[in-house]
């Protein structure tokens, strides 16, 4: 039978362990515009803040499979909090020192860098947890159905609060309410009891050596498949504003992105209340393959009411995708590299989303907007036809049914 959402928040320590990673992730939903608007008006210098954002942003996404894996040999307990602490202190000292010195801004860049590097995995270390919060099949793909819709709407509603309290106090607040909310929630988290009894299971073997979560063949092809989905999702998010602009008014493009993230909500939503007769890989291909349908009208959706349409329609697949991914990692993970595998899932779509953001704003100017919508159709395609060459793989993970929720419970 299906598995609610309220369901899922009652498990015990559910609901204490979810708000804490929340707050946690908050952080990062902040984060990128907060630093923006501390170092531009520090600096005077665009250039220094989108250098020290990208700092950030680079640093976070390549490094993320490397924290998630010491999360995986020495347990969250022990790591969080330390990368933590060390996270925010970063963002202390790019408060301290932009704008200080003559050395300032290469200090700033090195010190966003360092912010990035040491982000604590708890989205990757939240969503494994859940596997021991709930247990397997509907129950964990209910939880993570939701843990997905709630991180869109944090990522919508950060940038707002940062905003607001740059223009309420000062462009120093957000910042500093960044590098708070990170130790808050990361050692809410981790005192739980949940948090401090789980290991990674198979931890012991350590499996694949310094390959780690990838020397698993499924996780491979997940990954390389997810590559072409996140450089789609870099390519809509400037090609939709773009379009916006194209029709006549540029603030239209928040509305289509708007559209987006709320077919992603509600698609999330219905998608984690089912139960599905399909394994996890046969999901995960399916909704690729409709996401490239559902993509394939972009390009010829005018007027702008018809582009809004299609947009729901795509909308409506990602959250489903997003959640499917990491239901899969979590069977195809090699022993003790179940964090691991997970951040790689993240790593995927945010370092090809920002290659696809850079492209997108080449090509907009040049072929147009058609024709890069088009780019993010062929980018879901080749990531489709990735996953259907690969089923053999992504078929040989191990389902989660000896992995039960009272295992994570003892003592």
């Amino acid at each position: 039978m299906a598995y609610s959402y309220r369901a899922v928040l009652r498990e015990p320590q559910a609901g204490r362990v979810f708000g804490a990673a929340l707050l946690g992730r908050l952080s990062y939903a902040m984060g990128p515009l907060s630093l923006v608007l501390f170092v531009q008006s520090a600096t005077r210098s665009f250039a220094v803040a989108g250098a020290a954002s990208a700092a950030t942003a680079l640093t976070s996404g390549l490094l993320a499979p490397l924290r998630g894996r010491l999360v995986d040999r020495h347990g969250q307990s022990r790591t969080l909090p330390a990368l933590s602490l060390v996270y925010a202190a970063a963002f202390a000292g790019v408060l301290l020192v932009a704008g200080r010195s003559t050395v300032r801004e290469g200090s700033t860049v090195l010190l966003a860098a360092v912010a990035g590097a040491t982000a604590p995995p708890l989205a990757a270390s939240m969503r494994v947890l859940w596997v021991s919060l709930v247990g397997s099949g509907p129950r964990l793909q209910a939880a993570l159905a939701l843990d997905s819709v709630v991180e869109q709407v944090l990522l919508t509603v950060g940038p707002l609060l940062a905003g607001g309290l740059a223009a309420a106090l000062s462009s120093a607040v957000p910042l500093a309410a960044v590098a708070a909310l990170a130790v808050a929630g990361t050692i809410a988290f981790t005192t739980s009891a949940v948090s401090r009894a789980w290991t990674s299971p198979g931890a012991e073997v350590r499996a694949g050596g310094w390959a780690g979560a990838l020397s698993g063949r499924g996780i491979r092809t997940l990954v390389i498949s997810l590559t072409g989905f996140g450089a789609a999702l870099g390519i809509f998010d400037i090609t939709l504003i773009a379009a916006a602009r194209e029709a006549g008014s540029t603030a239209l493009g928040g509305v289509l992105l708007g559209l987006l993230a709320a077919g992603s909500v509600v698609g999330g939503l219905w998608y984690g209340r089912r139960q599905w007769r399909l394994a996890a890989d046969q999901r995960f291909v399916r909704l690729l393959g409709l996401l490239v349908l559902a993509s394939a009208l972009l390009p010829l959706a005018r007027p702008l009411p018809l582009l809004g349409i299609a947009v729901v329609l795509v909308g409506l697949l990602l959250a489903p995708l997003d959640s499917s991914a990491y239901v899969l990692a979590a069977e195809l993970a090699p022993a003790g590299t179940m964090t691991e595998a997970a951040t790689w899932i993240t790593t995927a779509n945010n370092v090809t989303a920002a290659a696809g953001i850079a492209l997108a704003g080449v090509l907009v100017g040049g072929p147009g907007v058609a024709w890069t919508l088009a780019l993010a159709c062929a980018c879901l395609l080749v990531a489709f036809l990735i996953a259907v060459t690969g089923r053999a793989r992504l078929r040989g993970g191990r389902p989660l049914t000896h992995w039960e929720p009272t295992q994570a419970r003892r003592g």
